[in-house]
């Protein structure tokens, strides 16, 4: 699976920046929220080394088999999930500032309601790659 190496240098710089911020006082109830989308994020983050992971043993199932529409559509999912990451992580950067994310600097009230959006938005990404994972998985029969 080929990634751009700039994208994901960025989007990992921003997650160090979020995993670092210290919390503001005053601000409690969005810094809350924001962890808690942030939290989120984080949980699917763990999971994509193994959607590579299961990305590669299909390719290599694919490869040695006649049947390969199975591993292939499997692929294709996890490739799908992978890219639903990258485009979240991308978007949640263009509506947030890192001082927002990091510091806890008081968010707007159309911030407020994006980060509403947002935290749906992470956990409709949790479950599709959880979605994707385990149906690789079942291919293999793991």
């Amino acid at each position: 699976m080929e990634f751009n190496t700039k994208f994901i240098t960025r989007c990992l710089a921003v997650c160090f920046l979020i995993l670092s911020g210290t919390i503001s006082r005053g601000q409690e109830k969005e810094v809350t929220k924001m962890q808690q989308v942030m939290a989120q994020h984080d949980e699917v983050m763990d999971e994509m080394p193994k959607l590579s992971k299961l990305i590669n043993q299909l390719q290599t199932k694919a490869n040695a088999s006649y049947k390969k529409e199975k591993y292939e559509n499997a692929i294709s999912d996890l490739k799908l999930a992978n890219k639903s990451m990258m485009s979240w992580m991308a978007n949640f950067g263009k509506r947030f500032e890192a001082d927002e994310m990091m510091k806890g600097k008081e968010l707007t009230e159309k911030k407020k309601r994006w980060l509403l959006e947002e935290e749906k938005k992470v956990a409709l990404l949790k479950e599709e790659i959880e979605l994707s994972i385990s149906q690789a998985e079942r291919v293999l029969g793991n």
